[in-house]
């Protein structure tokens, strides 16, 4: 699902440069497939982000439908790391999905996410296409930042 954003301990392999530093927000809408069942739901991540672009996030709640309040974030906190201008690592992202028969773990898994910056509206988003994800999963959606990011 909205698994995304997290950082690693150590600092990211390519130099980045991302302002502003500290907390940060990750909304939006994502997808999580299981077992051939899909489940739409608003994932909202919280976090920090450094100035290399080293993030953490400590949590991850996801919102929508009924089926989406049998998903829980786990193994938090996340840690990942901002690769380049374009991209993003995000390592042990898990969930589980609470639901009879179909349900269990999702991950911990890696998770590729693609940034895009728009400099006119001012937005930041983080793009999770078809990650695959342990346990028979798969994860994409789009989240903006909160606040906006600059990526260098």
């Amino acid at each position: 699902m909205a698994l995304l954003v997290a950082a690693a301990a150590a600092a990211p392999a390519y130099a980045v440069t991302v302002a502003p530093a500290g907390a940060i927000s990750l909304t939006g809408s994502t997808t999580l497939g299981k077992s051939g069942i899909t489940i739409g739901c608003t994932a909202n991540l919280v976090g920090t982000i450094t100035s290399t672009g080293e993030i953490t996030i400590t949590s991850a709640k996801f919102s929508g439908n009924s089926l989406c309040s049998a998903v829980t974030g786990t193994g938090l906190p996340w840690t990942g790391a901002v690769l380049t201008t374009t991209g993003l690592q995000l390592h042990n992202v898990a969930v589980d999905v609470n639901v009879p028969l179909l349900g269990g773990a999702c991950g911990p898994t890696p998770v590729a996410g693609t940034i895009t910056e728009n400099t006119t509206a001012k937005e930041t988003l983080i793009g999770l296409h078809n990650q695959l994800l342990s346990g028979g999963c798969s994860v994409s959606g789009t989240l903006q930042t909160t606040p906006y990011l600059t990526v260098h």
